[in-house]
């Protein structure tokens, strides 16, 4: 405000007082009859006012904003990390502020204890981000004889099953031990890396690959050059020397990864973290390192973000296992992951140890056996080599795999060695991941005459359509482009570094065995294997189409193909970063203030960020409308709009929202007064279509009115509505709010249509209504679908309706509004019908006739 300004009131004697400030000069107004108003410091301390109101009104339209972004995440399951919890939070928290800060402004530090609502939620929701995992407690190292399922946070959930097939099933596994997730932690405490790491993390950008590597290059290589701390270093080798008594002298080890979270029910981290084999005593300790490293491959940490993991959610423990001499190894699934209720159970194997078979560069046998007794071969796929598998192996192979399932409660995904003895030894038993969409097995149809290749084995049904890119290396994944179709080789587990941009995956070999398969099938991305000359046929850039249901694939785009594209899969839902975002968003989205004139609007019953902001902007705009009143300032008091009209209005002018040259000392205004072009944009939507009055009513509607107006106190004329219960517009040349209250029924639209699309936007709210529950739900459901039509962003909750447009041009944004001016005439009284089916009907037909004839028709297809 400007120095200097003055205004005065008469004292008892006459005197004038002179106070310092508009906003306390006007104070000093305030119901006083006798007040001597200063026009200049009046004006002053309106603008003063209307910057706090737009500021506030900025301020709000962020805010719901960003709450729209954490509502889309959570619902459609879009992969997200721990930036966007924070970076939303953290800019929600700062809008919420400055709309505080700006209340206090306009009512004169009136809502002080705002502050205090405002502060108890956000600590609360600092608490949630901050929230550490529990850091395990228990033994360095664990022998599998002493691991079952209730280790699982100290040993990772790969050997806590490995513990429960040998305790409790009763099946062969390797002999060894686990150096647990408290040796880790212990490790990663010691070496003083937590805080770079952390640092790393949160800087980097996901989407450039050339950094993503970088990074997991460098805290691989943090974490491989520390110490392991002598008493961690110590219980290892007790380990070994253990391992050795019941093994033999020289044993070698297999060294693999069994994070928190791996191989569970909902994720399997298939192939994100190091295995190594034939690891010697000597070399224990560093394998140790280099797989705990294995963490941070570039890989997991797309897995991770994918699947909705912060990387303190994951801590490795190492299984150290005794080699198996292996005459042949595989993977068998207790039910087909393509066919969930299948018959049968699908066997692949490879002569010699299994790491081939799950990294796909092996030949390997497909057998289906029936899960029957007495499980007889139904397809056996050898080609022209001996099988691998004899009949008696086959089917104790089916009795094992049917006993794992029954333990563990579902079909299961095991990997198994035969030894040279004849054993059968298991060595991970884990649920199997079903495919994601598409077809449950593939079509029997062949492929058409168009198709470019064909006879590829589907690993992940659906369709798809990009362009083709060829990776073979490193240097070809860092130029993969987002959408494109990968195509390659063999189906090397590394590949997964691209199940975020890959719009489908063609590989020259593999099957629905290998690791790339499983992660395909959890992250829904279209997958056929085994088309031979994929990788030599295409080239980079060329046009195609997958179907991945009969393992096909065309030139170009085929829409008849694209029909079954794939629907997207919600990756993140139950995951530890999903759930800490639920519970931070169950301090901001929910909304419990929505009836202004309860005794529980008030800034002690705000219980999220969005009630804060429903109080502020309630609050806000009456300060702008009683602004006139209190102060005795004729020029920004209300005026009543003259016309031909159903419902009786007042005008507030903000700023520039009447022509030049309008008289502000007059008491009334005329629509050829209104320059306020979303003001217009609504009126002209209000008078487009002469209301024919009230819909008639039955006599079962009207009993459901007259029922509900004996039960709504709002109706008690003892009961003070909000501002008189006027229906009012608060208006500027590119803002406008309406206010409209009509017995039941409680509408508020509000717009900003200025030349920078980041400020423009539309937000509409609707609730009440005369008739009984369903009719009300009837008619704002019908609002619903109208307002989604043309593009509005709508939640209903029960009867209520709140609808919102950002960032759009003013033109398109004015047409809205003229859908709006349309619907607050037409709709108001519609609830009193909807029992009808019929009427309902044709009252919808009615309104979309109308719509179409009042909205440009480019506008709507915008």
């Amino acid at each position: 405000m400007k120095e200097g300004v003055a205004c005065y009131r008469k004292t008892g004697d006459g005197r004038g007082m002179k106070q310092n400030g508009a906003l306390s000069k006007l104070k000093s107004l305030i119901g006083i009859s006798d007040a001597r108003i200063d026009p200049a410091a009046a004006e002053e301390a309106f603008r003063s006012h209307y910057r706090s109101f737009r500021s506030l009104l900025t301020a709000n339209n962020a805010a719901l904003e960003l709450m729209a972004g954490i509502e889309e995440v959570l619902r459609q399951g879009r992969p997200f990390g721990m930036s966007f919890v924070r970076g939303h939070s953290t800019a929600l928290s700062v809008n919420v502020f400055k709309m505080v800060h700006s209340l206090q402004e306009l009512s004169g530090g009136r809502y002080a204890s705002l502050n205090d609502a405002f502060s108890r939620i956000t600590a609360e929701i600092d608490e949630i981000i901050a929230r550490e995992p529990p850091f395990p407690k228990g033994d360095f190292v664990l022998f599998l004889d002493r691991i079952g399922r209730d280790d699982t946070d100290l040993v990772g959930d790969k050997m806590s099953n490995l513990g429960e097939v040998s305790n409790r099933v009763g099946l062969n596994v390797p002999p060894g031990f686990v150096i647990t997730a408290a040796a880790t932690h212990r490790f990663m405490r010691a070496s003083g890396l937590k805080d770079e790491i952390n640092r790393l993390i949160k800087t980097l950008d996901i989407e450039d690959l050339e950094e993503l590597y970088t990074t997991s290059a460098q805290i691989q290589k943090l974490i491989s050059s520390a110490p392991v701390p002598p008493e961690i270093a110590g219980a290892i080798k007790e380990g070994y020397r253990e391992l050795v008594k019941q093994t033999g002298p020289g044993v070698l080890v297999s060294m693999r990864s069994s994070a928190v979270g791996e191989d569970s029910q909902s994720v399997s981290f298939a192939g994100q973290y190091r295995t190594q084999l034939n690891v010697s005593e000597e070399f224990i300790l560093d394998t140790y390192k280099e797989i705990v490293a294995s963490k941070y491959q570039s890989q997991a940490i797309v897995y991770r973000h994918q699947r909705g993991f912060r990387h303190q959610d994951v801590i490795m423990s190492v299984g150290c296992l005794a080699m198996v001499d292996a005459v042949c190894s595989g993977v068998m699934f207790s039910r087909s992951p393509r066919q969930w209720q299948s018959p049968w159970m699908e066997i692949n194997a490879a002569p010699g140890l299994g790491g081939p078979v799950v990294a796909g560069s092996a030949r390997t046998d497909f057998y289906r056996v029936s899960r029957d007794d007495p499980n007889q071969v139904l397809l056996s796929e050898t080609g022209d080599r001996e099988p691998v598998l004899d009949l008696e192996q086959l089917r104790k192979l089916a009795r094992a795999a049917l006993r794992l399932e029954d333990h563990f409660g579902a079909p299961q995904d095991i990997e198994w060695s035969i030894d040279r003895e004849g054993e059968l030894v298991i060595l991970q038993s884990r649920p199997l991941a079903p495919t994601a969409g598409g077809s449950a097995e593939p079509a029997p149809a062949a492929c058409g005459e168009t198709a470019l290749l064909s006879g590829g084995l589907p690993v992940q049904g659906g369709a798809a359509c990009g362009d083709v890119f060829v990776v073979r290396t490193n240097v070809d994944l860092l130029e993969f482009p987002k959408g494109a179709v990968l195509v390659v080789e063999q189906p090397l587990p590394e590949w997964a570094t691209l199940m975020n941009r890959a719009a489908a995956v063609v590989s020259e070999t593999g099957h629905a065995a290998t690791h790339l398969a499983i992660v395909a099938r959890e992250f829904g991305v279209p997958a056929v294997f085994g088309m031979a000359g994929a990788a030599r046929t295409l080239g980079n850039g060329d046009r195609v189409t997958l179907d991945a249901d009969r393992g096909c694939l065309y030139p170009g785009r085929n829409e008849r193909v694209l029909k079954r594209l794939s629907q997207p899969v919600n990756l993140m839902a139950n995951s530890p970063v999903y759930r800490l975002l639920e519970e931070v968003a169950e301090r901001i989205i929910p909304l419990n203030l929505t009836d202004p004139g309860s005794p529980f609007f008030a800034p002690a019953h705000c219980r999220t960020l969005h009630d804060i902001t429903r109080f502020c902007h309630e609050k806000a705009v009456t300060e702008m409308f009683l602004f006139g009143e209190k102060t005795g300032f004729d020029p920004k008091s209300a005026k009543q709009l003259s016309g031909d009209m159903p419902l009786r209005w007042w005008v507030i002018d903000l700023e520039d929202g009447l022509r030049p040259g309008f008289d502000p000392r007059e008491k009334f205004v005329f629509i050829e007064d209104i320059v306020s072009e979303p003001m217009l944009a609504i009126w002209e939507g209000m008078t487009a279509k002469r209301w024919a009055g009230p819909p008639a009513v039955s006599l079962k509607g009207l009993g459901s009115i007259l029922f509900r107006s004996t039960m709504d106190p709002r109706i008690d004329p003892a009961v003070r509505a909000s501002m008189g219960a006027k229906n009012y517009f608060l208006i500027s040349k590119n803002f406008c709010n309406l206010s409209m209250r009509l017995g039941y029924h409680f509408t508020l639209a509000e717009a900003y249509t200025g030349p920078m699309l980041t400020e423009n936007y539309v937000s509409f709210q609707f609730r009440g209504g005369a008739a009984d529950r369903s009719r009300r739900f009837i008619r704002v459901n019908l609002l619903k679908d109208i307002l989604e039509r043309y593009g509005f962003r709508v939640e209903v909750i029960l009867d209520a309706l709140t609808a919102r447009i950002e960032r759009k041009p003013k033109g398109y944004l004015l047409e809205r509004l003229k859908v709006l001016g349309y619907l607050l005439i037409h709709t108001r009284q519609l609830d009193m019908v909807m029992g009808e089916q019929d009427m309902a009907w044709h009252y919808r037909r009615m309104i979309e006739k109308d719509l179409a004839s009042i909205i440009k028709e480019s506008a709507r297809d915008n």
